[in-house]
């Protein structure tokens, strides 16, 4: 239940709600409300007697003397018993309205007459009395009977009902309230709105009012629709009635008003459909939900502080495009696009927090790792250990795609479970369940894009000001004491490592930015790895690459390579497509079958030696086969990384690091290959071990499920809360400007748990949530018959590649990469970029960062 609201829970809204803001009524007074009189046959005033004459032990009693006295009973003679008792009445002067008042506590000697207490009670405990009352209600006619009904008591017990029901149903709402209250002060907050709960709700409801209950139940269905359809429960609609019923008598009870509010207003709800709503008692009105949202904002930017000071924590940001819209355009009033910044902090309460002494350390590793950089021959050395863990988890991606076929069925293959066909222990697994989910809590967007190195040394004093890290002595102990890894895409942690490379000579460890580490975002580098192999593979039309494939499923946009809109999402589902598709058809081929069915025959250990030549199989003097082979070569690496970012191997996303140099160097894709490079160096030379396994373990992956496949890259994330920014809780009108969303934006944490959990509730989470995924296996068997067509993965000898397209013949980028970086030039390029002599002066005066926050 939840807490009392206090008087004065909120301010007038301008006469906007018209109903009485009145006190709720005195939970101290239990006194019964009295009956109108005008509801009332006859008023007495005589005392009143116990309790226990009507009520008691003694009610068998009544119903055993009535029941005898009914059986032996001759119902021939009853209307002349009737009739004898009405005589008697008549001669002593009193008719039936008079005996049944008198009998009905009608005066004092009535009330305490022994036979007359004895005779009431018979009669008000019988069983007989709902019969009498309802042929009082509705008197019975004779079958077959043309006169009209007898009129009966219907008018004066139809009324009588009436009053009698409005008392019971208003003392239940008045027991029911407390569940409809909203705490003062604290009616806003995630856990007041996303912990109420429909359910128990409605099963407090049903308990402190079942009167009120059952009445709504029954007025909500009709008898044929109780019959047609006895799953359909309106409870909802009927909980929500009752909340209506409940902010109408006191708005003090807006429990459910609020939650709608909050939820309206990001599912783009407009002033006017608040203030219509609102008027009808629904929701909140707009301005309450404006203010509300301000201070769901504040709250959260609270509570984020006290986390960050319980729990360690990384950052995340990237650029935010948005458009102002304007609805009358003038010379100073026009609709832009914006060039923003958007920033989130992750809270990681299952990570180990860094010692104080991490930041020294870290210091001392660097300036070690600058005098002894990574040389090829350590490279190299890095990459021969990492090739047998990588070998065994691409051998099992092979083998899955055949266990994971329609046509072998795993399900009733009788060694499923057997050791050589399941998936290979991790070689670093991050824990997963609810205790490991991320909590994120969004900054303030601003208006700074990151383009240049001064918008970003301008980022850092931003985000450790809206952070609450923005004193001088703060920033002391951040320079000396602290370690922080701010994540970023390809752009941020360049531009974050030139910074801190440029500012090497400044006066002090917080102004050198020697606590910051920007490690690289994997998503970036996953949409890296697959540009690279679309450049790599792409070839003609009328070759056997990419774009021959693409023609063949009609994927539209894929011929040329981009790092916007759908462009990855479409290239990474079709390489997998692709590249299941040719490993079914070398499963034909190596296993020599015809279907893949026929393969069930054989035992786990043989499918697992068969997975094993197909990931060895090497070139050969079929060109096409050769070029197939290389394909494989080069994507089943791609859809390791992916499997691993999704499953939180950080251990094997580490051990992928040397391939991806070794491509991004063949692929001329530079500044992902110095990534990489920075990458290795920073874990093998520049990172003490605590720092290294900080940055492994918590800043490449976050989970925002605790499920062990629900890892994502920490700058996916970014990306998906720029969506919600941008999309999802876009804020539109003549009035929202950057200091508006800077506002706005902490509040999304709060507004995204709502959102959830109301879907939730009213199962409408399904629909926009989860997009239904159209089923691959038709492209895949169109694949298949193209490749079967031309023998693609069949041997012979000596054959060429028709297509005289230069594309169709790609060259070998790993190997071309791996024999580039044996010349040095590569690393003695990245050397001479990357070393700087670093001061280690502490002078902490009036720093640049000090008086810029001053100004």
């Amino acid at each position: 239940m939840p807490p009392a609201a206090s008087e004065g829970d909120y301010e007038d809204e301008e006469g906007l709600f018209l109903w009485d803001k009145d006190s709720d009524y005195s939970d101290s007074d239990d006194s019964d409300i009295d009956f109108d009189p005008d509801l009332q046959v006859l008023n007495t005033d005589s005392g009143s007697e116990s309790e226990s004459e009507d009520v008691g032990p003694g009610l068998p009693i009544y119903a055993a003397q009535t029941a005898a006295l009914r059986e032996n009973l001759d119902s021939n003679h009853l209307a002349q018993k009737v009739k004898h008792v009405l005589a008697v009445m008549d001669a002593l002067g009193i008719n039936l309205p008079i005996f049944l008042d008198a009998l009905s506590w009608g005066d004092s000697n009535c009330t305490q007459d022994a036979k007359i207490r004895y005779a009431r009670s018979a009669l008000l405990t019988s069983t007989e009395l709902q019969s009498i009352l309802h042929r009082w209600w509705k008197p019975p006619r004779l079958s077959g009977s043309k006169k009209r009904r007898p009129k009966g008591a219907k008018e004066v017990m139809e009324k009588f009902a009436l009053g009698c029901s409005l008392q019971v149903l208003e003392l239940e709402l008045e027991n029911i309230a407390e569940f409809f209250k909203s705490p003062s002060g604290a009616d806003v907050t995630e856990e007041e709105l996303a912990g109420t709960s429909f359910p128990q709700l409605i099963a407090g409801v049903k308990k402190l009012a079942p009167n009120l209950w059952d009445i709504l139940m029954r007025l909500s269905r009709t008898s044929s629709q109780q019959t047609r359809s006895p799953k359909k429960n309106p409870a909802k609609t009927i909980i929500v009635i009752i909340a209506l019923f409940e902010y109408t008598r006191s708005n003090r009870r807006s429990r459910l008003q609020k939650l709608f509010a909050i939820y309206f207003k990001f599912k783009g709800l407009s002033a006017k459909g608040f203030d219509t709503l609102h008027a009808i008692g629904l929701t909140m009105s707009s301005r309450w939900t404006s203010d509300a949202v301000d201070r769901i904002s504040a709250a959260a930017i609270d509570d984020m502080k006290l986390l960050l000071q319980k729990y360690p924590w990384l950052l995340s940001y990237d650029n935010a495009l948005i458009a102002f819209r304007v609805f009358a355009q003038r010379i100073d009033n026009k609709t832009l696009l914006g060039n923003g910044t958007a920033c989130t902090a992750y809270i990681k309460r299952g990570a180990k927090a860094l010692p104080d002494t991490s930041n020294r350390s870290f210091q001392e590793f660097r300036r070690e790792g600058l005098r002894n950089p990574l040389s090829e021959l350590d490279i190299t050395e890095i990459d021969e250990l990492s090739v047998p863990r990588r070998r065994s988890h691409i051998v099992f991606i092979v083998l899955d795609y055949l266990l994971q076929s329609p046509d072998f069925d795993l399900q009733s293959y009788d060694e499923r479970d057997h050791a050589a066909i399941q998936r290979p222990p991790p070689v670093f697994e991050l824990p997963c369940g609810p205790e490991h989910i991320t909590i994120q809590y969004l900054l303030g967007t601003v208006d700074i894009p990151e383009a240049a190195y001064e918008d970003n040394a301008r980022l850092i004093n931003e985000w450790l000001k809206q952070l609450g890290l923005n004193d001088p002595e703060i920033h002391k102990k951040i320079g000396l004491e602290r370690v922080m890894a701010w994540v970023g895409d390809q752009l941020t942690v360049d531009r974050l490592r030139n910074l801190i490379r440029f500012r090497a000579e400044d006066d002090n460890s917080f102004e050198r930015l020697d606590w910051l580490i920007p490690p690289p975002g994997w998503l970036h580098i996953c949409m890296a790895f697959a540009n690279s192999i679309h450049n790599q593979h792409l070839g003609s039309p009328k070759g056997r690459g990419l774009s021959a494939a693409f023609d063949l499923l009609q994927r539209k946009g894929l011929q040329s390579s981009k790092t916007q809109g759908p462009f990855f999402h479409d290239l990474n589902e079709t390489l997998h497509i692709i590249a299941e598709a040719q490993i079914r058809e070398l499963w034909l081929e190596v296993g020599g079958v015809a279907n893949l069915g026929d393969l069930r025959q054989k035992t786990p250990e043989e499918l697992y030696k068969l997975a094993e030549k197909i990931v060895s199989d090497h070139a050969s003097s079929d060109e096409l086969k050769e070029q197939s082979i290389m394909f494989l070569r080069d994507v089943l690496p791609y859809i390791l990384l992916r499997t691993a970012i999704k499953r939180g191997d950080v251990g094997l996303m580490e051990d992928m690091i040397p391939h991806m140099l070794f491509r991004f160097i063949g692929g001329k894709h530079n500044k992902y290959a110095i990534e990489m490079l920075e990458l290795l160096q920073g874990l093998h030379r520049d990172w003490p071990p605590e720092v290294r396994e900080f940055i492994r373990d918590n800043c490449w992956v976050i989970n925002n499920t605790g499920r062990r496949t629900g890892h994502m890259p920490v700058d996916e994330a970014q990306e998906m809360n720029i969506k919600d920014i941008k999309v999802t809780y876009l804020s539109e009108g003549p009035n929202i400007d950057w200091d508006y969303l800077k506002k706005l934006h902490p509040a999304i944490h709060v507004i995204r748990s709502v959102s959830s959990h109301m879907e939730t509730e009213f199962k409408t989470r399904v629909r926009g949530w989860k997009h239904t995924i159209p089923k691959k296996e038709v492209d895949i068997q169109a694949l298949q018959r193209w490749y079967r067509a031309s023998s693609t993965h069949r041997l012979i000898a000596g054959r060429k590649i028709a297509t005289k397209n230069d594309s169709d013949c790609p060259a070998d980028v790993v190997t071309k990469g791996f024999t580039k970086l044996q010349t040095g030039q590569t690393l003695q390029s990245w050397i001479e970029g990357r070393t700087v002599e670093r001061s280690t002066q502490q002078d902490w005066g009036s720093s640049p960062s000090s008086q810029s926050e001053a100004e």
